[in-house]
């Protein structure tokens, strides 16, 4: 009798054990890679390197990081929003993407 709910006990802790993993796994976000957000949103008018496309050289812009958050979610003159295709995550990741041209 004791082995068995010495047992039962052992599988109750291996499965309790194994579910915490899972979960902590589920719940870890993905890095953003922030050139592939770039180069999948905004190198149709900035260029592949954010300086040589038709739009403004980002290496050039004078904006903080918090500007270039502003303008590529509520867009600006000629720059469309992105407030609506891209998270909060993905602009800031695209933010710092072209703070690090202007270096």
């Amino acid at each position: 009798m004791k082995k068995v709910v010495f047992c039962f006990i052992c599988l109750l802790l291996i499965i309790g054990s194994c579910s915490k993993k899972i979960t902590a796994t589920k719940n870890k976000e993905k890095p953003i890679n922030s050139a592939l957000v770039f180069s999948n949103n905004c190198t149709r008018c900035h260029g592949r390197d954010g300086m040589t496309g038709k739009a403004p050289n980002l290496s050039k812009i004078d904006l903080d990081k918090q500007g270039i958050i502003e303008t590529v979610t509520k867009g600006n003159g000629h720059m469309p929003e992105f407030e609506d295709k891209l998270s909060k995550q993905e602009i800031a990741a695209v933010a710092d993407f072209v703070f690090a041209l202007k270096k």
